[in-house]
Parts: C-alpha cells; sequence; structure tokens
C-alpha cells in the first residue's frame, strides 16, 4: 500500500494513535496513513495495485484502501481552512509541518514511514516520554475547533499523563466546558467509557469534577468518593460498573444520563439493573446462590461491586466473586409442555404453577426434583 504510493511519486507515512502506541509498545488497530497526494491520485495509484478502495470522504481528502478485509484510512497532507466544530473547510498540501500543525495532541502528530524513520514535527516523541498531554498550540484555539477536544484532553491525560496535567490546557478546558453540552450523546460517551476503561481513570476524573467539566455532561456532581471506593476493591471493574459509581448509583440520575449520552437500551439496563440493588449484605452462600440464579452472573457480580462500594464489604466480594466464577447454575427441571401434559392449560395459570414451583426449586436449595415439584404443587385434581 506505501509502496503503491511511492511508485506514484507520492510519500506515504503512518500517523496518530498508531505511531503513538507503537512508541508505548500497544497494540493498536486503529491505523492511519497521510499522503502528500491528492485524493484522485491516491485512487489511481492503489487501484494501479489491484487494492479496493473505498471513497468515504472525500471532501476531506479521506480515501479508505482494504486489504485482505481490514481497512485503513489514507488522507492526504491538509490545512483546516475554517473549522465549523467538528468539520473543516480544507485545502490540502504537501507540507507535513502545516498538517501536524492542525493536529489537536503534539502525541498525536508523530509520523513513521515503512522504512521506520520517525517525522516529529511538534514535539510528540518527548511528550511521550515525559507523560504530558499537550495541546497543539493555543489550546483554546484547539477546542474552538472541536468541543469534543476538552474530553479527548483528559482521556488522553488518563492514558498517558503524569500527575502535573498543563495547567494552560486544563483552564482552555474549563473556560469552554458549557460547550460540552452542545455535542451530541453518542460523541460524548464514546469519549467517557474510553476514559473511564482505563486502567486508573480516578485522577483524570477528579480533575474533571474540580474544574466542573462533568458537571457539563451529566447534569449533576460526580462522586467521586463512591468511584474511588469502587477502583480500591481487589476485583478487575469495568467502565459500566465505574460510570454507575460515579453517578452515586442513583437509579434516576442513571436513567437521565443514559438518555443523554444515548446509551444502548441494553447498557441503560444493566446500569439500572446494578443500582436497582436487592441483595443483602452478609447473606448466607444459599442466599448468594439464589441472587446469583435470580440476578444472572453479570447483574449479580455489578451489584455485589456497588453493594461493598457503598458499605466495604470485602468478605462478601470475596464469595460472590468466586460462586459467581465457580458455580454451575442449574437449571429448572419442569417445563411449561410437561404441565401439559397434566392437563394444565397454557397461560396464566400455567405461569403461576411454575412460577410457584420454582420458587419452591429455589427455597430447598434447588434440590427438589421434578417429581417432587409436581406432586407438592399441582392441584390434586390434576396430579393423577
Amino acid at each position: 500500500m506505501l509502496d503503491a504510493i511511492s511508485e506514484a511519486q507520492g510519500t506515504a507515512r503512518f500517523v496518530g494513535g498508531c505511531v503513538r502506541d507503537a512508541l508505548l509498545d500497544i497494540t493498536s488497530d486503529d491505523i492511519d496513513i497521510c499522503t502528500d497526494l491528492i485524493p484522485a491520485d491516491t485512487i489511481e495509484a492503489l487501484e494501479k495495485k489491484s487494492i479496493r478502495v473505498i471513497s468515504t470522504g472525500l471532501a476531506h481528502g479521506t480515501v479508505t484502501a482494504v486489504i485482505n478485509k481490514r481497512q485503513f484510512e489514507i488522507t492526504t497532507l491538509r490545512i483546516d481552512v475554517q473549522s465549523h466544530g467538528r468539520h473543516a473547510d480544507v485545502r490540502f498540501t504537501k507540507d507535513w509541518h502545516s498538517d501536524a500543525s492542525r493536529r489537536d495532541f503534539t502525541i498525536n502528530a508523530i509520523y513513521l514511514d515503512s522504512l521506520g524513520v520517525l517525522y516529529d514535527p511538534m514535539g510528540g516523541v518527548s511528550d511521550i516520554a515525559g507523560g504530558r498531554v499537550h495541546f497543539i498550540g493555543n489550546p483554546e484555539d484547539r477546542i474552538a475547533e472541536d468541543r469534543l477536544r476538552i474530553l479527548r484532553f483528559f482521556r488522553f491525560f488518563a492514558r498517558f499523563g503524569d500527575q502535573n496535567p498543563d495547567k494552560e490546557a486544563i483552564d482552555a478546558c474549563r473556560k469552554n466546558a458549557q460547550y460540552l453540552e452542545c455535542l451530541s450523546g453518542e460523541r460524548i460517551q464514546k469519549e467517557l467509557l474510553q476514559l473511564l476503561a482505563v486502567v486508573d481513570p480516578l485522577p483524570a476524573v477528579s480533575l474533571m469534577a474540580e474544574n466542573r467539566i462533568l458537571t457539563a455532561v451529566l447534569e449533576d456532581v460526580p462522586n467521586i468518593e463512591l468511584l474511588a471506593s469502587l477502583l480500591s476493591l481487589p476485583f478487575d471493574t469495568d467502565n459500566i460498573q465505574r460510570l454507575a459509581c460515579m453517578l452515586g448509583g442513583e437509579t434516576k440520575l442513571v436513567r437521565r444520563v443514559a438518555k443523554k449520552l444515548k446509551l444502548s437500551r441494553k447498557l441503560e439496563a444493566r446500569l439500572v439493573g446494578m443500582c436497582d440493588i436487592d441483595i443483602r449484605k452478609h447473606s448466607s452462600e444459599q442466599q448468594r446462590k439464589s441472587d446469583l440464579y435470580r440476578l444472572g452472573k453479570q447483574r449479580f457480580i455489578d451489584q455485589t461491586l456497588l453493594l461493598c462500594a457503598m458499605q466495604e464489604g470485602i468478605r462478601d466480594l470475596a464469595a460472590s466473586s468466586d460462586l459467581a466464577n465457580n458455580w454451575q447454575l442449574p437449571k429448572f427441571p419442569v417445563a411449561g409442555s410437561e404441565l401439559f401434559a397434566y392437563g394444565v392449560t397454557p397461560g396464566r395459570e400455567m405461569g403461576l404453577l411454575l412460577k410457584k414451583m420454582e420458587q419452591r426449586w429455589i427455597q430447598s436449595g434447588f434440590s427438589l426434583t421434578k417429581e417432587l415439584l409436581i406432586d407438592q404443587v399441582l392441584p390434586p385434581s390434576l396430579d393423577s
């Protein structure tokens, strides 16, 4: 692919996250390439090598090459002439430094050619080594071009930053936080969930809370204490569990935020299910098994984690985790077809009988057999 562009008298280099991650020895699936060829010449060069090309964003200089079912975005070097908040009117250029100047952060403006030679016009390599996240140029100018860069700054700080965030960047983010309300819920959701997925999001989230960044996104003051408590537990947690704690485990707030962030129904149901705690602290093994069977593994673990974060129940967490990972959930032994064979009509009556049988089966420690359940629960007039 890079050779095809080279044969067309062009230059192509990898750029952005894939280069940054390679320098940090992190595997990256997001491969972006820049070239000094205009889009039409890029397409011609690739097609000469029988590489399939998709015209994904010609107005902004981007085409997509497809090789072995994998897609690679190739973008012509450009200058942003006028910004419109997210997209910009662009002019193509052959100047690599000009292309770098319009990017967001120094660590995302590093280029790598096919021979492994780095081109680092903005000093991104030293910033990576020093754990620094810096905007390119004036932070307020970069943010004005795309308000989402406020959240991206904190996400990159959470992943790559040290404990000394750029004060000028923080000030610019705080001044412009109000404009986050103008962004789509989907864009905010993506950045926020990625931020919460890093190994330790607490320093970045705390910094966002101090500067009222999260208030503009969540419509409420984030519960940093509960998030910190969750992260202190000796158990791996994911971004959904962390979001629930950041929202204080409050069902009403969770529902509002889920709507605002345009979460899928599945994720919203999981968040609400986690916050609707109906398990008890210091319960018996039999009660934990009953809760696990009733709630399912994911909701059982989610509720246990939230309860432990609220009440510091480390002992319960260990026992529940072990149970969820090692206990094979039993299968309820009675089916509706078997009750039908006894003359039970499908519908409300059958549903009530099955529910009653299942409750008795659970109370027995999942030990009652099908025959005993039918004998104990089925009306005598039918059990004959």
